[in-house]
């Protein structure tokens, strides 16, 4: 997913580079733009839940050796 994500990222960015380059209205560049930050969102978001999924993992670990303990 994350692979796919910054694939999509990148072709929008290119999009609007190019469109800056050949000085093309913002018209066309706008749906390159909104690709792109809706990309970076989804990039943010995959982010959030990897560290959210550590901290869980971390927290069943603690619970397992709390358990062992007693």
């Amino acid at each position: 997913m994350v692979v796919w994500t910054i694939i999509v990222m990148l072709l929008a960015f290119i999009g609007i580079i190019t469109n800056i380059l050949w000085g093309m209205p913002l018209k066309v560049s706008f749906h390159d733009i909104i690709i792109f930050l809706i990309a970076l969102g989804i990039l943010i978001r995959i982010r959030y839940k990897t560290r959210e999924g550590e901290k869980e993992k971390l927290q069943k670990t603690i619970n397992e050796l709390n358990a062992d303990k007693k």
